[in-house]
């Protein structure tokens, strides 16, 4: 498990798994309460796939993770091409 070095969310937990299948994409966790993929390389409103939680994170928190995802797209698939490899 690789932390997200692109950005941070306060209460959040954003991190990468080094052997995670094709596409691209990052786990993000309020704990206790919802973990979700996002494939950065999608558009925003495609980007979260809900992996475990009685509900989905608010529309708040959606919002703030997808464009912040959007936004630094570059540094996250780097990061994800070197965990890829084996070079983080």
């Amino acid at each position: 498990m690789a932390a997200v070095s692109a950005f941070t969310i306060a209460g959040l937990t954003l991190w990468f798994w080094s052997s995670d299948l094709e596409p691209p994409h990052f786990h993000a966790k309020r704990r206790g309460e919802w973990e979700v993929k996002v494939a950065f390389l999608l558009p925003e409103d495609e980007m979260v796939e809900l992996v475990w939680g009685g509900k989905r994170p608010s529309k708040k928190a959606l919002r703030q993770f997808t464009s912040l995802a959007a936004q630094h797209r570059v540094a996250l698939l780097a990061q994800w091409e070197e965990l890829r490899r084996g070079e983080a």
